[in-house]
């Protein structure tokens, strides 16, 4: 029962660390990989790319699967597919895209029941990690993030629950757009990926961080103020006492106590 979340941009030329891990994580080259490109609008081109990765890194079993409509979905085809599967991974791309093909299907059913059971490694990058959390960022303009009601957030696949995971993190400084959705929902766990960086979670609640970035984490358990609810919509908003850990490669962290461990 292993999930890894990827901030995006991941290596897939040089040492390949995070794809690695993913592997290692199931039964290295012998897996049988299936890679999911709904997210993206150039699936011919995210196709190529992931059978390329995959093939420089020993796996024979690699299937690719654009699931473009509910139909799909819900077909026995992709069910035996994804049936057979020790690794699923999420492209990038749109993450409602993703969730709107997806979510409430027997595809997805599938994907979660083998989780649950411990038979599947799942990994997401970008939007693919997005969703996978109960609460999803999907879109806003970044220079609104400290203004109520300005980031948009909906129902992710709630593969990891009590948590919102942002991507790209460093890099796009998205921070403030992190604040802005845990303080909207003080009891969730703010989760940044940096570019070619993961954040592994396996059944003992512990996360460990993989790859050349970090991983923020932002707790509002603790905010001693937040003027959210008495501000209208389009004003900034006012929030302290958040926790904010930020974590390198080989560093882990505990989601139980909310503490690097």
């Amino acid at each position: 029962m292993t999930l890894i979340a990827i901030g995006g941009a991941e290596d897939k030329e040089g040492a390949m660390t995070v794809h690695r891990r993913v592997l290692d994580e199931s039964c290295g080259a012998s897996a049988r990989v299936c890679v999911i490109t709904s997210a993206t609008a150039e699936p011919a081109a995210a196709k190529e790319r992931y059978e390329a990765v995959y093939k420089k890194l020993g796996v024979e079993n690699c299937t690719v699967l654009h699931i473009d409509s509910r139909t799909m979905a819900n077909s026995d085809a992709v069910a035996a597919v994804l049936e057979n599967a020790d690794v699923v991974f999420f492209s990038g791309g749109d993450q409602m895209r993703l969730t709107q093909a997806m979510a409430g299907t027997r595809a997805f059913d599938v994907i979660a029941e083998k989780y649950a059971a411990g038979t599947l490694v799942i990994a997401g990058t970008s939007a693919g990690a997005a969703a996978a959390s109960s609460l999803m960022v999907c879109g806003g303009d970044p220079e609104k993030s400290m203004q109520k009601g300005e980031v948009q957030m909906t129902a992710g696949f709630g593969l990891l629950q009590g948590a919102v995971i942002d991507t790209h993190f460093s890099e796009r400084n998205r921070l403030p757009r992190l604040f802005n959705a845990v303080a909207t929902h003080p009891a969730t766990l703010g989760i940044g990926v940096d570019e070619d960086t993961a954040a592994v979670l396996r059944k003992d609640g512990v996360m460990e961080i993989v790859g050349s970035g970090t991983v923020t984490f932002v707790d509002g358990r603790g905010l001693e103020r937040c003027n959210m609810a008495d501000v209208e919509r389009g004003e900034v908003f006012e929030a302290a006492g958040f926790r904010v850990d930020k974590l390198p490669a080989g560093a882990r962290y505990d989601l139980k106590t909310r503490r690097p461990s």
